[in-house]
């Protein structure tokens, strides 16, 4: 349906993934991660929702994992960022 605001399949697919963290007992694979990562922070602010969200995803990657560091920095940069703006 053209002009539908309902969401994509795929942006759908995404969602479920993120509301089925916690209840795998598999990694999830670095390509969901990263996808689910980019939709979980796309048009939102950053709140403490989205931020435990955030570190779940982490949790779901090897802890050698290069994405595992480059996010675990980009979510402490945005916890710095949040900190600055409350004061």
């Amino acid at each position: 349906m053209r002009g539908s605001a309902a969401p994509s399949q795929g942006s759908l697919g995404c969602f479920s993934l993120l509301l089925a963290i916690g209840k795998r007992s598999s990694l999830l694979t670095e390509q969901q991660i990263s996808k689910s990562w980019r939709i979980l922070f796309s048009g939102h602010t950053f709140d403490a929702e989205i931020d435990a969200k955030a570190e779940a995803l982490l949790d779901e990657l090897r802890p050698e994992s290069p994405l595992r560091h480059r996010l675990r920095a980009e979510l402490d940069e945005l916890r710095k960022l949040k900190l600055q703006k409350t004061r």
